[in-house]
């Protein structure tokens, strides 16, 4: 399935005409992001209540083109992101003698489209959107025995209905630091997913938005 995503889209980027003025670019760039969900999504196990992906971290990379223009820069990337989430430590079965908690891990392929502004001659604004493409998910349980300070862990797949594809609304404020013919930028950055992450009809869905700091590389 990973072959697959990046094969088509290696392609259409082979055969791109649309872009057929301004002055042709492209780079690198690489976002840790920590991100959070809305809290009313919960997790109930054993009439204990987890509060659903308490902690979560999201990294994104990606390769981009991007036609340049005096004031504006119009870009396509191929990229890839992993997000993994954490719940919160509690009792099993009422016992004080192990903590259970969930890890979940989802891989999604990425083609981010966005606009750069230019500001100034080192502050741009740069917003776009990101679709996105799930194409895995597992989960893992940690048992953490208390009494000896050891924990197992399990690792299954996530029987979780998610929705294949998403996309997910992107604005950053950057700064160019290296203005050379090898620019490079720091852009803190804030998205959110425009769908929510689990399919079919839920009382409550998961809406992920993430804040990070995004580091570029581009020519």
């Amino acid at each position: 399935m990973r072959f697959l995503f990046v094969a088509v889209l290696l392609s259409l980027f082979s055969n791109l005409k649309v872009f057929a003025w301004g002055e042709l670019g492209g780079g690198v760039t690489f976002s840790p992001n920590i991100s959070f969900k809305s809290q009313d999504l919960s997790l109930e196990i054993n009439q204990d209540v987890f509060k659903s992906y308490a902690y979560s971290v999201l990294i994104n990379g990606s390769f981009f083109i991007e036609r340049k223009f005096p004031k504006v820069a119009l870009g396509v990337g191929l990229g890839y992101l992993f997000l993994n989430e954490q719940t919160e430590k509690v009792s099993k079965d009422f016992s004080d003698e192990e903590l259970r908690s969930y890890i979940f891990n989802h891989d999604y392929g990425t083609l981010p489209m966005y606009m750069r502004i230019k500001l100034s001659k080192r502050f741009f604004l740069r917003t776009g959107i990101t679709s996105l493409v799930n194409l895995s998910n597992n989960l893992t349980t940690v048992l953490t025995h208390v009494n000896n300070e050891g924990f197992t862990q399990t690792i299954l797949a996530d029987n979780t209905s998610y929705n294949l594809f998403n996309f997910s609304g992107d604005i950053g404020i950057g700064y160019t630091f290296v203005d050379k013919k090898i620019a490079m930028d720091i852009e803190p950055l804030f998205t959110k997913n425009l769908a929510g992450l689990i399919s079919g009809e839920v009382d409550a869905n998961a809406f992920q938005s993430s804040i990070g700091l995004s580091l570029t590389i581009r020519y």
